[in-house]
């Protein structure tokens, strides 16, 4: 017979704390004689086990160690696969925004201010910067090829209607169709001169069909 002092719930009888009776039935949960409570165990030894893995986990830390380590190999000396990533995606991203900047500036070119914009074929003291500063002020004096201003050149019809067109929407008037060059019709003096009455009755005749000259009197005749 194993007869168990205490509390020990492993063995056949087990022994009463309060009157020492022997109780033979070992899952009674009251004692036979006295009828008191029967003491729940204290199971030190499972509880020490389980403190042990802990301390042996936090005392341990090898693995923390190890994956602490790994991330932060991968971070302060990346591999040569992850470097060459890494330079792809950023020649990609320079690419792309070169695109956009170029692509940008070439479709707004058209959008420079003039007054901004020096002509390449003439002085920068040049009368036009001052004769036709408004036209100028309102992109209404088209430039020729390679920013050039062409002064002596002839005036096209479609730089006539540009100007006119400009200075309608900036002063929000609207100038009839007759002081427009109409499709296919012909640039010349007598022309110039016919549209430029229809802006303005009293308006001073052009001399000749130059650029400057049509600039500088389409300037008087609709700013002053």
């Amino acid at each position: 017979m194993n007869i168990n002092h205490g509390n020990n719930l492993s063995g056949i009888e087990w022994q009463c704390s309060h009157c020492g009776a022997l109780n033979k039935v070992a899952a009674a949960k009251f004692c036979g004689k006295c009828g008191s409570a029967r003491e729940k165990e204290i199971l030190k030894p499972v509880l020490k086990a389980v403190d042990k893995s802990i301390f042996r986990e936090v005392k341990s830390p090898t693995k923390t160690k190890r994956r602490i380590f790994s991330h932060l190999k991968h971070i302060f000396y990346p591999t040569k696969k992850k470097m060459y990533k890494a330079v792809i995606a950023s020649a990609f991203i320079l690419l792309v925004a070169s695109l956009l900047s170029g692509y940008k500036l070439y479709t707004n070119v058209d959008a420079i201010h003039l007054t901004q914009t020096k002509f390449t074929d003439v002085s920068l003291d040049h009368p036009i910067y001052t004769v036709c500063k408004n036209l100028l002020e309102i992109d209404a004096v088209s430039f020729r090829k390679n920013v050039e201003l062409a002064p002596y050149e002839q005036i096209s019809a479609s730089e006539w209607n540009h100007a006119i067109n400009q200075a309608s929407k900036y002063l929000n008037l609207k100038y009839p169709e007759a002081a427009y060059f109409s499709k296919n019709e012909a640039v010349s003096l007598d022309n110039l001169n016919h549209k430029l009455r229809q802006l303005k009755p009293n308006s001073s005749e052009i001399p000749d069909t130059s650029r400057i000259q049509s600039f500088y009197i389409l300037e008087q005749t609709l700013f002053y």
